[in-house]
């Protein structure tokens, strides 16, 4: 029950809120949180699905409960299955989820005879049907994440076409697990057949504002294991710093970094990354982001930039990369070569956003160029000249390439499998419309910039995008391949990332797998806040959604 005072003085906020801009912004937030409170005590009633995120695409769960013996339980290799021993990607997957599952209790009681009348589950079968089931490579964006779970008296049984499903039904498979008054884990017989919505699910982490030790990187891996997202966009490098550590170009870091000693990513680092995220069947696309956004990469590579001029004369600052010299696309060879082979995936970013003309208008030889090559003053043909050059090389090496918007939105010459990422929140269902008209795969993350927080439960503005509300054919809306969760690191490092992140990027993760129909916020809410503290438990600092606790904190 809300104060009569505190009531008397919501009554007057908005006649006040005209006479002081801080008490009408105090109202909004009222406001906000009020709307939250409403969403707890209104639309939270028991999820008949449990605490599963993504929700599958087709489940029944039955009322049959089945005690699980920890000591007895194990996760195999079932019958016939294509993979054994050898499918590292399994057998890591096995022990990490036995962990999960079993290994935070404090307590594991065998159920009481005299209360509890249902049956037993001590093992599941984990069954590869392909022979090529990927166990040995690394994920790609064809990959096959479908799945079908059958939990049943004492054998369940997950089979999936390829190792990447398998890892998701797993992860469904621990979700189902509860702990009840009589039992400590328990489940109830089911059956899903699932597959993802989209085919790209992913997380970009901004490495260069602020360094990103490994083990935060790796607490994100996780996470987004746990939400079924596939895809790290590793915006490796930036402006601020350049802490990817080149082994033919090693000054780009020794210069370029924030410490050329402390905030690098090794070789080794790299490869401890990509192989912690292919165990969780997640891809890692990195960002190499030019002509803009590449202050850091000067400091270490002599004339890749442009020089700035002031009065007829350099004025001692640079602009983006130089795109008339032979020497720049040279340097764009050997550094890409470098890349292709240290990133195993098929597709690299290569930006193209926010390219700032003012310092190449300055420059009297960029002057003279442009003039020779009849560009005019038209700044945006310079830097489609300069892309097409990129695109050329990179294409040597790479099968495809994602770019911004903008080099669409510059009608660009670009390869037909390029994926364009739109990213403008004006008016992205437009630019969706256009891009997929013009043939090019998108996927989306305009309204998923998680750097713009907000006071109360802003997950819910995350989940009620549906990423296909845009003008377009059937055909072209199957060109929209996913979407990503966006945290750029102006104000974000290892000490905010993840409760930042999380859980707010598990409403994006459910929207791009889960069917389109999956819309009940109330329901969401239910499952979410024990999703959340599965997190938790999980060692992952999601923050809370709003008032409550978690069953497993305990005061110790």
């Amino acid at each position: 029950m809300m104060p009569r005072s505190v009531s008397a003085l919501l009554l007057l906020l908005p006649t006040l809120c005209l006479l002081s801009p801080a008490l009408c912004r105090g109202y909004r937030l009222f406001q906000e949180a009020e709307e939250d409170v409403l969403l707890s005590l209104s639309d939270t009633e028991q999820s008949p699905y449990g605490s599963l995120w993504p929700l599958p695409q087709h489940l029944q769960l039955y009322p049959d409960v089945l005690y699980i013996p920890p000591g007895e339980f194990s996760i195999v290799h079932g019958p016939g299955s294509t993979a054994g021993p050898s499918c590292v990607v399994l057998q890591h997957a096995f022990q990490r989820y036995y962990d999960y599952i079993f290994g935070y209790s404090p307590k594991k009681k065998a159920p009481n005879s005299e209360t509890f009348s249902g049956g037993r589950l001590v093992q599941l079968q984990v069954i590869l049907t392909s022979e090529d089931n990927e166990c040995g490579v690394f994920p790609s964006i064809k990959s096959d994440e479908s799945y079908k779970l059958t939990v049943d008296e004492d054998v369940a049984v997950l089979q999936a076409s390829q190792v990447w499903g398998a890892l998701r039904g797993l992860e469904t498979f621990s979700q189902l697990i509860y702990e009840d008054s009589i039992v400590e884990f328990a489940i109830n017989k089911s059956q899903i057949l699932d597959a993802p919505r989209f085919a790209h699910r992913g997380v970009l982490l901004d490495t260069s504002r602020h360094y990103l030790p490994l083990k935060t990187i790796f607490l994100t891996l996780d996470a987004m294991a746990f939400n079924k997202m596939n895809v790290f966009h590793w915006h490796i490098v930036d402006d601020q710093s350049f802490p990817y550590q080149s082994i033919l170009f090693p000054e780009l870091s020794n210069k370029g970094a924030y410490n050329p000693y402390t905030h690098v990513y090794s070789p080794v680092d790299v490869r401890l990354v990509i192989e912690y995220a292919r165990l969780r069947g997640i891809r890692v696309i990195p960002e190499f982001d030019t002509p803009g956004h590449v202050d850091s990469w000067g400091k270490g590579q002599k004339n890749l930039l442009t020089p700035c001029y002031k009065n007829g004369e350099p004025s001692g600052s640079y602009g983006p990369v130089n795109p008339i010299l032979n020497d720049t696309y040279d340097f764009m060879y050997k550094f890409f070569t470098e890349i292709s082979k240290v990133f195993p995936d098929q597709y690299v970013h290569l930006g193209g956003d926010e390219v700032d003309f003012t310092c190449w208008k300055t420059n009297p030889d960029i002057t003279k160029f442009m003039n020779e090559h009849g560009f005019g003053t038209d700044y945006r043909k310079l830097e489609s000249y300069y892309v097409q050059e990129i695109l050329g090389v990179v294409s040597s090496f790479h099968k495809g390439y994602m770019v911004w918007q903008e080099v669409f939105d510059n009608h660009d010459q670009i390869n037909p499998d390029t994926i364009v990422e739109v990213w403008k929140a004006q008016n992205y269902q437009e630019e969706l419309s256009n891009v997929t008209a013009a043939g090019f795969s998108a996927i989306l993350s305009a309204p998923w910039y998680l750097d713009y927080i907000s006071y109360g439960q802003d997950w819910l503005k995350y989940y009620k995008v549906e990423p296909l509300c845009f003008k377009g054919t059937e055909q072209q809306k199957q060109l929209v391949i996913g979407g990503e969760a966006c945290l750029w690191g102006e104000f974000v490092d290892a000490t905010n990332l993840t409760p930042r992140l999380w859980p707010r990027a598990c409403a994006v993760a459910e929207r791009l797998w889960s069917d389109k129909d999956v819309t009940s916020v109330g329901d969401a809410y239910s499952r979410l806040i024990k999703h959340r503290c599965r997190m938790v438990r999980r060692g992952i600092a999601a923050e809370p959604l709003y008032v409550g606790h978690c069953d497993h904190e305990l005061n110790v």
